[in-house]
């Protein structure tokens, strides 16, 4: 398991989390937000693209099915602003020669990425690089399975996630004047005790470290992704119009999944897509020498 561009999750070993049938275009749109319809059709276009880059081999066939050991594939991205064409194809040949038959044919701007190998199937990743803040994931994985005879069966996926905008309620409030930082406790009882609240009411720094969390994407993780439990920790960043005032915003992370929790008003907004630099950047704006794990 890794993960991809804009952290959707690449799970592995027979997940069944994408489409089933074969020359289909699945799109999930999830609950994240209201869409743009531009990603999301760069993203329909970019998948039918892969899946015609794919390379034919010599006397292969395309099938409505390529059997119950490719109903679900292999490796699939868990997003939920996911597009998925399939095509399912017939080939003569063993499956890991036709596997390495696709690679050595497929355009050079594919680059080879996981692979999981059998038996019963074998796949291989091939991805092409994605287009920032528009397209997290470009990926065509296929997967190969023998059908005997010498024949081998072969599933193609065209995998795109799109990057959802976010919309002017999800932002911090431009009336946020103070920042109390607080670091959270960790779940280890052996761990040391948190750095007591911050509060911070330069118009500057308050200005940058809202500028900060309205700059983090929303996370496309899809709600099945199985996300290890949090150890707690992290930090929470409460802006407020006047000091001792009700927060406005209140932006909370690491949370499950590597996300930031956000809410707006008291009410809860998509979670956003922590960066390694997150906590890192908040501390330096802040002028704060704590160490956050």
């Amino acid at each position: 398991m890794r993960f991809a561009p804009g952290q959707a999750l690449l799970l592995a070993a027979g997940v069944a989390m994408a489409a089933t049938g074969c020359g289909v275009t699945h799109a999930t749109t999830g609950s994240v937000t209201a869409v743009s319809a531009t990603p999301r059709e760069r993203a329909v276009a970019d998948a039918a693209a892969i899946l015609k880059a794919f390379a034919v081999p010599p006397g292969a066939r395309r099938v409505h099915q390529a059997g119950d050991a490719l109903n679900v594939p292999m490796t699939t991205l868990v997003s939920a602003t996911l597009v998925d064409n399939v095509s399912c194809w017939l080939a003569p040949g063993q499956p890991q020669a036709v596997l390495a038959w696709e690679q050595a044919h497929l355009p050079r701007r594919f680059t080879p990425g996981d692979a999981d190998f059998g038996p019963p199937s074998w796949d291989r990743t091939f991805s092409l690089s994605p287009v920032p803040g528009v397209l997290n994931a470009r990926d065509l994985v296929v997967e190969v399975t023998s059908v005997g005879k010498g024949k081998t069966a072969i599933r193609v996926d065209a995998q795109v996630s799109w990057q959802p905008p976010r919309l002017a309620s999800e932002r911090v409030p431009s009336t946020a004047r103070v920042v109390r930082i607080t670091e959270l406790p960790r779940l280890d009882p052996h761990a040391r005790r948190p750095h007591a609240p911050v509060t911070i009411t330069k118009p500057a720094v308050v200005r940058r470290l809202a500028a900060l969390i309205d700059n983090l994407q929303l996370s496309t993780i899809g709600p099945a992704a199985p996300c290890p439990a949090s150890l707690g920790g992290g930090i929470r960043l409460a802006f407020l119009a006047r000091a001792g005032g009700a927060p406005l915003a209140i932006a909370q992370g690491p949370a499950a999944c590597g996300t930031v929790q956000f809410s707006v008003g008291g009410k809860r907004k998509p979670a956003l897509q922590l960066t390694d630099s997150f906590i890192p950047q908040v501390l330096k704006l802040a002028g704060l020498h704590w160490t956050v794990p």
